[in-house]
């Protein structure tokens, strides 16, 4: 019995297309198949940044490529290091939302979950 698996990349394109053979030492070896195509996906248009403000700091790690380098900042003024995502909501981002950002830095002002975002600034 022949069994195909294949791995899998977070942006759903097959990397690799692999035969595993199980049952009986007669069975006949695998014949090694070409990979299946994948897709350019660094050569895609790069999505719109959704609005962040108000969501957890995970759902940005989950979402903004890998290319994006982020800068976050606590708003409190108590100047705490921001470490675990899920503890953090973001208040503040730039670019806003709707920008196409490919690589380059999105900066997000970020506050403790219970805590309520400080008011705006002119």
């Amino acid at each position: 019995m022949v069994r195909k698996r294949a791995a899998m990349a977070a942006a759903g394109a097959v990397l690799t297309l692999t035969a595993v053979t199980t049952g009986a030492a007669t069975a006949a070896p695998a014949v090694p198949t070409a990979p299946a195509p994948v897709a350019a996906v660094a050569a895609e248009e790069p999505q719109p940044l959704p609005n962040f403000v108000g969501r957890n700091r995970f759902r940005v790690y989950s979402t903004v490529s890998a290319e994006t380098a982020l800068k976050i900042h606590d708003l409190s003024g108590e100047h705490r290091k921001v470490l675990w995502p899920p503890n953090w909501k973001v208040c503040t981002q730039s670019p806003k939302a709707g920008t196409k950002l490919r690589g380059g830095t999105l900066e997000l002002g970020v506050v403790k979950t219970n805590e309520k975002c400080p008011a705006r600034q002119s």
